[in-house]
Order: C-alpha cells, then structure tokens, then sequence
C-alpha cells in the first residue's frame, strides 16, 4: 500500500511539474544512531556487550529537478543517490572465573545505500528554499534490515545557475544495523550536499 500511495505520489508530482534543470550532486555528512539491545541475543546473556556508532556518510547522485507550472514557487527534486556510511562497533568480552581479564574489539564497517530521494520544496526569500520528503533506500550491505524509507528536511540556497548548497536531515525508522544484536537500529544523518547543474 505505502508503494501505491508512493508512485501515485510521484506520478502525480511529475504530471504538474516540468523538468527545468539536471545536474550532479555530491555531499557527505555525520551520522547517528538510535540503537536497543537484544536481550535474548545467546551472546548478550554470555556477558558480552555490543555497540554501534554511525560515523558519518559520502554520497554521489544525480539531480532531475522539476518546477511547477502554476507555481513558481515550487518546484519538486528527485535524487539518485549511492551512498557509503561508515560505522565503527564494539564487543566487550567479559573475562573468565579464571583470570577476569576482559577485552573491547573494535571494528570498522561499511554500508553501501542506493536510494532515490524525493523532495517538495518551496522557494521562500531570495534564495532560500525548504523542503521536505522521503528516501526510499536499499542497503546492500548490512547485518540489519535491507530497505528502509527516511524522511528528510532540508534548507537551501541557489547561489545560481551553476552551484546550489543544502542541508538536509534525514530520520531512518527501520533497523539497518544489526538485527541479531540490536531491537532497534536506526539510522540518522545530517548532509551538505552540493548541486552543480549541466
């Protein structure tokens, strides 16, 4: 149903909006992470200890923005994106009855995303926009949930033709860590992103 409502979404936008402008889109940002427990996890119950830290992200995409016929105001961007996140985790191992020496392992992880991201936005003084939308995302690699669809908000400004900025916050509502260690994993970030049109 959430797929329907999505494409009808679409459809609709793209049937009152003319394409205007494509371009590249590159950005990066940092990350946070929303993260629970698995209390029945075997290995939890042994004593051992986990933890998840979303580092931060690097994203390359392209840009297909369309501005509304009636409204010049408005204009609505659809982004494909492929995005590397970066994560670091910890596993404390506690010690033995034997010698109580315990030991923390950390590891560095990757998460690769490929995501379409769908935004209406609203010019509102000079330069300035707003906006807001959803990214539908699958993640290629991960111990958690493979898809999930953030919301997102974003603040911009159109220096140009030829390069806009904007700061987009985006909200994961789905477990993309790990679904054996964690009962919830989200995923956040908060990125600048840079639009150079062709």
């Amino acid at each position: 149903m959430k797929s329907i409502l999505v494409f009808c979404f679409l459809l609709f936008s793209c049937s009152v909006f003319a394409q205007t402008e494509h371009g590249l889109l590159i950005g990066g940002g940092i990350g946070f992470e929303n993260i629970s427990i698995n209390s029945n996890n075997p290995d939890f119950q042994k004593g051992q200890r986990f933890n998840s830290t979303y580092k931060y992200n690097l994203f390359v995409g392209y840009k297909f923005r369309f501005e509304n016929q009636r409204n010049d105001q408005l204009f609505f961007d659809i982004d494909p994106l492929l995005r590397l996140q970066t994560l670091e985790n910890e596993t404390f191992f506690p010690g033995s009855s034997a010698d109580y020496t315990s030991v923390t392992a950390l590891a560095k992880d990757i998460n690769f995303q490929l995501g379409v991201a769908s935004s209406l936005n609203y010019k509102l003084f000079n330069s300035f926009f707003a906006g807001i939308g959803i990214e539908p995302t699958w993640n290629i690699v991960t111990e958690g949930k493979h898809f999930d669809i953030p919301i997102l908000v974003r603040i911009g400004y159109q220096f140009s033709r030829k390069i806009e900025l904007d700061i987009t916050y985006r909200y994961g509502f789905l477990n993309t860590i790990d679904k054996q260690l964690f009962e919830k994993g989200r995923m956040s970030d908060v990125n600048l992103s840079i639009f150079i049109p062709f």
